[in-house]
């Protein structure tokens, strides 16, 4: 059985640090590249939500029994199965995976303009992710 208070928990971070990073990825890519300090400070905070929304689809899986998933994305991909999620917020979250992948191993190397655009996408795909878990726990 999912832990709602482990679940709760986490979601308040995540909902807090995605607040946080839309807040810095809300303006276009001029006005998101031209503050540093700003840039990297939005980009920290999505990969802290990011990071608490992957951690939150791992204990879900594994409270509820339905086996380890293979990597972070495919605890998305379980969630789907389950019908936790649907499936278009299953795939954009494994897009935001691969983005905070980028943001961990690259801030010297990251293409900001991708990045923006990402977050455009991704930003959205991480509210419905925590609105549903919201509504099954």
């Amino acid at each position: 059985m999912v832990r709602r208070d482990v679940v709760g928990a986490k979601a308040g971070r995540a909902r807090a640090w995605l607040n946080d990073a839309a807040t810095g990825f809300s303006g276009d890519l001029v006005t998101f590249t031209a503050d540093v300090k700003s840039r990297d400070l939005s980009l920290f905070y999505l990969f802290l939500a990011i990071q608490e929304c992957i951690d939150i689809a791992a204990h879900w899986t594994a409270d509820e029994g339905w086996g380890e998933p293979d990597d972070a994305g495919s605890a998305f991909d379980i969630l789907a199965e389950r019908r936790v999620i649907g499936r278009d917020v299953a795939a954009a979250l494994r897009g935001a995976v691969g983005l905070r992948n980028r943001i961990a191993h690259g801030y010297a190397l990251l293409d900001y303009e991708r990045v923006h655009r990402e977050a455009q996408v991704g930003i959205p795909a991480l509210r419905r992710f925590l609105a549903a878990v919201a509504a099954a726990t």
